[in-house]
């Protein structure tokens, strides 16, 4: 017979089996009923004029005592009820007495003993129903039972502390989508590397693979150093697991080892064909993808074989939304986190919003659950913590940047940053070269001209992905909490940055983050070399946009001129130096023989308007001829016509005076008549919602009243396109209706089982 006691399971996971149990042993369904609202209620069956209801009590801690108190405050709600039957389903070890004694609290009208199902009673049941047990794994896994046989399996002292870690941590575990891929390759080739981004799970995978195996029968050898280890203890004809986490990690630490030493990755491969061979044997590797990647480079031995035939990469993607519900879910239940923590996680649904959000990972949530990392938040600040720590997962990866990654992992890191997190392979290969340089000279290591092609193999999958042959970007957004971090910690990078840029738009990158909330420490820096920044500043600011294609067709590339202008003016206002007046001027000069063959872009002009707007140096406001210059070769061109976003925009940028000058106001009175014969119907046409048209109505009265140019016509039509639109609304909702109630089902009904589950952690004792 089954002999568990049921504590590895949760109260929702009890419950599931409870359920389980019972529609096994009726023959119908049960309904279920929201956990802690249920008014006396778990299951129900409700059909003509049979009512059963079951109850469900799950007491790990608190056991007979709690039951007993508890069920005098049930016995109320169940006569209010009035069911044909009543089961009491509980996990507390129940005695002939202690039965009776139930029964007198319940009432003998309505609690029969034979329908209370304590532990013994549920291992019965389990036996007579096999499969139940086989789904519900939590139990036979992190059974007393199963402990006793692997720890009888394992023949090393690290082996049997691992097994105790697993087991320890099993009720915690979630098995994501990727188990079932990880285990055919396991069964199918007798070896499984699991690689993936750190924090993404491939530990608990590893764990849930060994401890399956060690159910049933192998022997577990845990592999800690190198892999001599397996190749000592390695016994033909025994069923034995090998498992090695992070096997690559002590080998591949940055640059500080150049390879295998002492034929490590023969001695590796040799190993994998050992264990293929062996019909009873099975080994289990993990590995960050980075450092994986390096090995593939440092070793021809690891390249040319046939070892990355036996991977699997573990994504986020391979959670689903229940699955990262209940990942959250096991963390908190079997936590040590006070209640009131997990209440701020509780109130108003919290918990929606740690499940769903786009950097939720399984490390992220054990850290966030730990209550030795978090014990110095205060409660009331522990939501705005975890909001943070969603907002800025940094720390997830920051160990892997700073020891686990090459010098060159680390210059294509930060210059993808630069690049704002993605690019085209070219143009992130040219950063980085610049950049690897700069870093190279600065600190002392040396460069190979495969550096970049190494560091990109190092780096995919864990760090940056492939959108295309042609495009690269990070692996998700957490990859730039790092790097703001990295630069904000130390701002030297920052000058690198500056002084190894390709383009301007990696200098008004840099920029944009030091003038951010976050980059204090940044700003300082670069105000501390002043003159190393505009030096470096300066050939960015005239490098050509023009790029001549096939066909001999121009094309247009990079930072405008007018926008290099509008940061410029912000920096040398920022850091007033002499310098910095200098350059405003050559820039301008450069513009203006630019505007000789090109138009003038008019979106990017008004940044420079606004940038001398909010001007606190008093020799940059000395500079009549460049202010005036830009405006007046901003306003001549939108009397070419432009946008009424354009319009609207530069009329908020000029200041009232100017507007009243005869030339601005007559070339915006032109660039308005231009609008409404070019550019007034399709913006019309483009109008998809009420705030659009509103939008739309706003600017047309605006160009009335202060330019004085009537625009009753274009309102008149607006408006009418406007009732039009709102007439048909309703119907538009109406269509698309049924399609979203189609496709957000399953998300919603997930929801509903996810409130259930986390409605446990307030309503059961533990």
């Amino acid at each position: 017979m089954a002999d568990y006691d049921f504590h590895q399971l949760s109260p929702h996971d009890f419950e599931q089996m409870a359920r389980d149990i019972l529609q096994a042993e009726l023959g119908f369904n049960l309904e279920s009923f929201k956990t802690g609202k249920d008014g006396g209620i778990d299951f129900r069956y409700a059909q003509s004029n049979s009512s059963i209801v079951v109850q469900c009590k799950h007491y790990i801690r608190t056991g007979l005592a709690g039951l007993l108190r508890d069920l005098e405050k049930e016995a109320i709600k169940v006569r209010n009820i009035k069911p044909l039957r009543y089961i009491l389903v509980t996990s507390v070890p129940l005695s002939p007495a202690n039965k009776d004694d139930i029964v007198k609290i319940i009432g003998a009208d309505v609690l029969n003993l034979g329908d209370i199902l304590g532990q013994d009673d549920l291992n019965n049941r389990l036996t007579q129903y096999p499969a139940i047990e086989e789904n519900h794994y939590k139990l036979w896994l992190a059974s007393r039972a199963v402990f006793d046989r692997v720890l009888n399996n394992s023949i090393i002292t690290q082996s049997e502390f691992k097994v105790r870690a697993i087991y320890k941590d099993i009720p915690r575990y979630v098995q994501s989508n990727a188990f079932p891929r990880a285990l055919k390759i396991l069964n199918s080739d007798r070896i499984v590397i699991i690689a993936g981004a750190p924090g993404v799970g491939k530990t608990t995978l590893a764990n849930l693979l060994l401890y399956e195996h060690l159910e049933k029968g192998y022997q577990a050898v845990v592999i800690q150093r190198d892999i001599q280890e397996g190749q000592t203890l390695f016994q033909e004809g025994k069923p034995q697991v090998f498992y090695y986490d992070d096997f690559m990690g002590t080998t591949f630490l940055g640059d500080r080892g150049a390879g295998f030493n002492h034929n490590e990755d023969r001695t590796l491969i040799d190993f994998i064909a050992t264990v293929r061979a062996s019909p009873n044997a099975r080994l289990i590797l993990t590995t960050r993808e980075h450092i994986f990647r390096q090995a593939l480079d440092k070793s021809e031995r690891i390249r040319h074989s046939d070892i990355g035939d036996h991977k699997i990469i573990l994504h986020m993607t391979d959670y689903t939304f229940g699955q990262r519900a209940e990942i959250l879910y096991n963390h908190l239940y079997f936590s040590e986190l006070p209640a009131e923590y997990q209440n701020e996680l509780l109130r108003n649904e919290f918990y929606f919003q740690i499940i769903k959000h786009h950097k939720y990972n399984p490390r992220l949530i054990e850290w966030l659950s730990t209550y030795r990392r978090v014990k110095n938040v205060a409660v009331e600040k522990y939501v705005a913590f975890v909001q943070n720590l969603l907002q800025d997962s940094s720390e997830i990866w920051r160990h892997a940047y700073d020891n686990e990654i090459s010098d060159a992992g680390r210059s294509l890191l930060l210059a993808i940053f630069s690049l704002n997190g993605m690019t085209t392979v070219a143009n992130l290969e040219n950063a980085f070269t610049a950049l690897h340089a700069i870093r190279a000279t600065r600190y002392g290591f040396q460069r190979r001209p495969e550096d970049f092609r190494l560091a990109s193999r190092e780096l995919a999958g864990t760090f940056i992905k492939h959108t295309s042959t042609s495009n690269v970007e990070v692996l998700d957004p957490s990859v730039l909490d790092l790097l703001n971090a990295v630069i904000r910690d130390t701002a030297d990078n920052a000058i690198d940055l500056i002084c190894g840029a390709i383009s301007f738009a990696q200098i008004e990158r840099v920029w944009k983050f030091a003038e951010s909330a976050q980059g204090k420490t940044v700003m300082s820096a670069l105000s501390q070399n002043v003159a190393q920044v505009a030096a470096s500043i300066k050939p960015r600011l005239f490098d050509s946009r023009k790029v001549i294609m096939e066909k001999c067709i121009t094309a247009y590339t990079g930072t405008t001129f007018e926008r290099r202008l509008a940061v410029l003016i912000e920096i040398a206002d920022c850091f007033k130096s002499e310098l910095f007046l200098q350059l405003i001027e050559e820039l301008f000069e450069r513009l203006k023989v630019e505007w000789q063959t090109e138009a003038v872009n008019i979106g990017d002009g008004i940044e420079i308007l606004r940038s001398f707007n909010r001007i606190s140096w008093a020799a940059l406001d000395a500079t009549p001829k460049i202010i005036l210059g830009c405006r007046d070769a901003i306003v001549t061109e939108a009397a070419w016509g432009c946008s009424s976003e354009d319009l609207r925009e530069l009329i908020a940028a000029l200041p009232s005076d100017e507007l009243e000058e005869d030339h601005v106001l007559a070339s915006l009175q032109n660039g308005v008549k231009k609008y409404q014969i070019n550019y007034f119907k399709d913006e019309l046409k483009e109008c998809r919602s009420t705030s659009q048209f509103d939008s739309l109505l706003s600017d047309l009265e605006e160009f009335r009243n202060t330019l004085k140019i009537d625009t009753s016509s274009e309102i008149e039509k607006t408006l009418e396109a406007k009732e039009e639109f709102e007439e048909h609304e309703a119907a538009y909702a109406d269509a698309m209706q049924d399609e979203w109630k189609e496709r957000h089902y399953e998300s919603r009904s997930d929801e509903a089982s996810v409130r259930e589950m986390f409605g446990s952690l307030t309503s059961a004792p533990k």
